[in-house]
């Protein structure tokens, strides 16, 4: 074997399983709900909230990855019903995906992950909250966590443009 080959193998080896598992460690993950848990072991990863206070089981590859989000709205702060939101903006590909999987199965609980932490659930009730291609992020009113996720998206989305 050259020399060159020994190197292009190497690089695959090394490099590229890093870019592949940066892809998923962002995007809309549907959990796996397992009833034994000693059967859970080869059905996905294991990833954690922001506090370490709740587990989730979710699978190696995303319903939509973090690629399809192309915009994040600004943060509204709601006083009367003492919440803050913002959306994003997903791509007609990923939406379509999400309701088709939504439709096929009504109570699959969908997290948010960032950086490999889960921000929260992403509530699926009907069509209308999917509507124009926008999932809402909701959360208490004024939450750092909210502003963290708010800022880590808006991060990644504009680092894609430049």
């Amino acid at each position: 074997m050259t020399t060159s080959k020994i190197y292009l193998v190497l690089f695959f080896c090394l490099i590229a399983p890093a870019c592949f598992a940066q892809e998923q460690t962002n995007g809309i993950f549907a959990t796996i709900k397992i009833d034994n848990k000693h059967r859970a072991k080869d059905y996905g990863r294991r990833v954690f909230n922001r506090s370490h206070r709740e587990k989730f089981l979710i699978p190696d590859q995303p319903l939509i990855a973090s690629i399809e989000f192309t915009s994040v709205s600004k943060i509204t702060h709601d006083l009367p019903a003492l919440l803050s939101y913002f959306d994003i903006i997903v791509s007609a590909e990923g939406m379509t995906r999400l309701r088709n999987a939504i439709a096929a199965l009504p109570d699959t609980e969908l997290v948010l992950l960032i950086d490999n932490t889960v921000f929260g659930r992403i509530s699926s009730k009907s069509e209308q909250d999917f509507r124009y291609n926008k999932i809402t992020i909701a959360s208490p009113l004024k939450d750092v966590d909210l502003e963290w996720a708010h800022g880590k998206l808006e991060e990644m989305i504009n680092a894609r443009a430049k």
